[in-house]
């Protein structure tokens, strides 16, 4: 039983003997009935404080935890979309030249001897084809034929680079953002299919479809990426 029960019961008891004893220890039980609601309230007061108290530690946690994703994410953000950048750049323009219709190679059958043996050395040509090279009479037809298919490997190569690249850290660019490299990516694939295509498979006339969107939109798509990676990178420059 609670000391307020007890002095309840207590006064109870006095009260059926009367007299001025009632009177006094009416005032000694508002007085002990006064402290033991101070001494309950300020009890309870300590365990609401605490309770707040270990509230507030855990927001402060959840607050601080929060903070140190951001940070560690808009870092490795800051890190990774540049690199994205640099490699679709490359891959882009790589791809737009190599498909472009407008080609230019050496012509290497008005070379002395001499010139053509240091050209065909340093060129990028298999051994074989080079040999097959010095030996045939179209030696400039040879070539634009036989460095087709090593500027094919090295345009995939670059596009493939860029994609993976993206790929594998896709998930440290906003998703808007992702996908706008990704529409950009699609554009130099599929030039580059058609362009594969048309070579390979002595297609005439010539499909210019997906090439011509390279060049249609692509250039525009570039510019505007750029200017969002580089307000991304850059807000103060915004105003903010």
């Amino acid at each position: 039983m609670e000391l307020l029960d007890v002095l309840l019961k207590f006064v109870g008891e006095i009260a059926v003997v009367g007299g001025g004893l009632v009177l006094l220890v009416y005032q000694a039980f508002k007085h002990l009935a006064a402290k033991w609601l101070d001494a309950r309230f300020d009890g309870r007061l300590e365990e609401l404080k605490h309770e707040q108290q270990k509230e507030l530690e855990q927001l402060r946690y959840k607050v601080s935890a929060l903070l140190d994703r951001a940070v560690k994410l808009h870092q490795r953000e800051f890190d990774v979309l540049p690199e994205a950048w640099a490699k679709l750049n490359d891959a882009y323009w790589y791809v737009r030249s190599f498909t472009s219709s407008i080609q230019s190679y050496p012509d290497i059958d008005r070379m002395n001897p001499a010139q053509q043996e240091e050209f065909i050395a340093g060129c990028r040509l298999q051994d074989r084809q080079k040999a097959e090279l010095m030996q045939t009479t179209d030696k400039y037809q040879y070539y634009q034929n036989a460095i087709f298919w090593h500027k094919l490997a090295e345009a995939n190569e670059k596009s493939s680079d860029a994609n993976t690249y993206l790929i594998k850290n896709g998930i440290f660019i906003n998703e808007e953002l992702r996908q706008k490299f990704t529409v950009i990516h699609n554009l130099f694939w599929n030039a580059l299919t058609e362009h594969q295509t048309n070579k390979q498979y002595d297609v005439l006339p010539r499909n210019h479809d997906h090439i011509n969107r390279l060049i249609t939109d692509g250039d525009d798509l570039m510019k505007a990426l750029e200017r969002e990676i580089h307000t991304r990178l850059w807000p103060t420059s915004n105003g903010l």
